[in-house]
């Protein structure tokens, strides 16, 4: 793990500067150009630069948080099915099966746990967006958060807009290896911390012998 995440701090070194040095033709032009052909090129470098910075970001994610499976990989439907299970559980987590993807998140639309939620403070809600490529047996990991208002549990539960954060690359919960271990659990052992929905989920897919790679998008 900590090779992980020096490796990550080398790519978001790198990255910048490869940005940076790539901009040198038109530092060493500037003396050629007129005033506002050179504003104008700085501009459009500066924007193609930013913009290129996130997929970059994005492919040296995938590459150094790369987790093999173990064992014969499952098929998709077994796969997808061994998410979903969660929800015949008593936790507060649920999974939101989708077209291509299954979200997981904090079970904030039923009463006991939107109640446990207003009276923790909790004012945001992690998702954990999983999408499958059934051709490489690879699920990716993104991580969502929106901002959330608890007003009356469960109808009137204020949610906003979805945002990227951080990615959450601190991912073993000491309790939580499997999505089956939710079962093991009470109440007042959650801590609501992402980890306990993006922990159990990543040991659950590695044991079903897939890969997990971690992505932005």
């Amino acid at each position: 793990m900590l090779k992980r995440f020096l490796l990550t701090w080398l790519f978001l070194c790198i990255l910048p500067l490869a940005v940076l040095l790539s901009g040198l033709p038109l530092f060493l032009l500037r003396s050629e150009l007129d005033e506002s052909t050179l504003l104008v090129a700085t501009c459009l470098w500066g924007s193609l630069g930013l913009l290129a910075l996130i997929p970059l970001t994005n492919g040296a994610l995938r590459r150094v948080w790369l987790f093999r499976g173990s064992g014969d990989p499952v098929s998709l439907d077994q796969m997808r099915q061994s998410l979903l299970t969660v929800n015949s559980m008593d936790c507060p987590v649920t999974a939101i099966a989708k077209r291509k993807k299954i979200v997981l998140t904090w079970r904030y639309r039923e009463t006991r746990w939107c109640e446990l939620f207003s009276h923790l403070g909790i004012n945001r809600l992690y998702e954990l967006h999983c999408r499958f490529d059934a051709d490489t047996r690879t699920v990716y990991l993104m991580d969502r958060q929106r901002t959330a208002d608890f007003l009356i549990c469960p109808d009137r539960v204020k949610t906003g807009r979805l945002r990227i954060p951080l990615p959450l690359l601190r991912l073993r919960a000491k309790r939580l290896a499997a999505i089956e271990q939710y079962a093991l659990l009470t109440e007042d052992e959650y801590n609501f911390h992402p980890r306990e929905i993006k922990s159990p989920v990543l040991g659950t897919i590695l044991a079903s012998g897939w890969h997990v790679r971690l992505s932005l998008f």
